[in-house]
Parts: C-alpha cells; sequence; structure tokens
C-alpha cells in the first residue's frame, strides 16, 4: 500500500473520492495511500453516511468494500449510480460469494478487486484497467464467478454467437485481463480489441464487461474452469 500514491498519480490526481467500508484498518489504509494524490472527500462506514457524504461532496470515484457497518456495497453503489450516473464505483470483494458478485455487477459497478489483492498491486491493476477499458473484474473474482457456476447449465458453441475473435476475446475477459493484456496476447491492436468487446456486449445483452463474463460463465460458453482461487478467513 505504501507504493500506491506515487503510482496511482495519472489515475487518481484531481478525481474527488470517497472511501467506505466496515473495516477501519482498510479505510485507514485507503485513506493513507490516497493522502496527496487525489482529492479525498470523505470516509464512511456505513451505506446511509456514505450516501450523504456523496451528495454534499459531488465525489467522482467512490472506492467501497461490499461490507458495511450497516447497509452493504452492493446497495451503496445502486442508490449511488442511480442518484449520480458518471460515478465512478470500484467495490473491494471481502467475501468470495458469487451472490456479491452478482450483486455488484448488477448494481453496475465499475470495477470488482479480491480484498487478497490489494497489497499486491491488484487495486492498482483494476484502477487501470477502468481508466483504460471502462469496467474491469480481477481475475481472482473470475476465478470465482468461474468456480461457483451452476454444472447444470448447457453450454452452447460460441461459434453460433460470436466471431472466433470475439471468442478469444470473451476467453481473456474471463481470466481477468484487460483490453491492453487481451491485445498483447492476442497480437490486436487495442482498438480492435475495444471493437471486440462492444460486439461482445451487445451479442450478450450485457451493460459492462463483468456482466458478460457471468453471462459466459452461466451459458457455460468458456472452458476449461479456472483454478479454485484461495482467500483468507473472513473476519
Amino acid at each position: 500500500m505504501r507504493e500506491l500514491p506515487q503510482r496511482h498519480r495519472p489515475l487518481l490526481e484531481g478525481r474527488r473520492i470517497l472511501v467506505a467500508s466496515a473495516n477501519r484498518m482498510l479505510i485507514s489504509g485507503l485513506v493513507h495511500s490516497l493522502d496527496g494524490v487525489g482529492c479525498l472527500v470523505g470516509a464512511a462506514s456505513t451505506e446511509a453516511e456514505a450516501l450523504v457524504c456523496l451528495s454534499r461532496t459531488a465525489a467522482e470515484l467512490l472506492i467501497c468494500s461490499d461490507q458495511l457497518e450497516r447497509g452493504n456495497g452492493p446497495s451503496l453503489v445502486a442508490v449511488a449510480k442511480a442518484r449520480q450516473p458518471s460515478l465512478c464505483c470500484l467495490m473491494v470483494i471481502q467475501r468470495p460469494l458469487l451472490s456479491t458478485i452478482h450483486a455488484a455487477a448488477k448494481a453496475q459497478c465499475d470495477g470488482l478487486c479480491s480484498h487478497e489483492r490489494i497489497g499486491n498491486g491488484g487495486l492498482l491493476s483494476v484502477l487501470r484497467a477502468m481508466e483504460s477499458d471502462g469496467s474491469h473484474m480481477d481475475p481472482l473474482i473470475a476465478g470465482v464467478a468461474n468456480h461457483d457456476r451452476g454444472a447444470g447449465g448447457v453450454g452452447h458453441p460460441l461459434s453460433d454467437v460470436l466471431s472466433l475473435r470475439e471468442e478469444d476475446v470473451l476467453r481473456g475477459l474471463c481470466k481477468g485481463l484487460s483490453n491492453h493484456e487481451i491485445a498483447d496476447q492476442l497480437h490486436l491492436s487495442i482498438e480492435t480489441t475495444k471493437h471486440c468487446v462492444t460486439g461482445l456486449l451487445r451479442k450478450l445483452d450485457a451493460k459492462n464487461r463483468t456482466q458478460a463474463v457471468l453471462i459466459a460463465f452461466q451459458r457455460n460458453l468458456v472452458d476449461p474452469p479456472l483454478p479454485i482461487p484461495r482467500w483468507p478467513p473472513s473476519d
């Protein structure tokens, strides 16, 4: 976390940022890491406090965890987005539950980062991907979604819906890769990759990348499954 301020400067400088979590140590760490980088306008531990702070400060970036002292992260993001559609929201997932991931996607969260990866550059990676791609789900979160998908679903050949290039791009999304990482692996331009992602969202009827990944797993469109991620015990 100590290295985040300098590395985050291009991403966060000038942005008005609000932090919300039930984990006071997480709040302290984020506040410390954001000091002198963005414009930190407040910190809250409950959904109600965060919404009041958002209405008073016109924050542009909300970094929250799924667990709050009262309320929860997905509910906070859903209400905040309804009130301020332009608000960018990054959620730190503390509980590795598929229901939480689905709720965050339904709330149109822009980025999902596993709590385990915060100190290993995961938060920075998701923020970078959000800046370039619009939304992002980190690899550990993608692993949970893939492992927990319904075993009884019927697979449908991707070729029935997607082009070969779109199939490859979708597999990259399901591994938690950013557009730049997908472009590098497939030897495509970033513009071509973004065009493929746009086509994927349209064909899968998904609002963002996170929903596209969940839909792909629900329909058993992507094989083989990722290794089961190991999570630390929840507090």
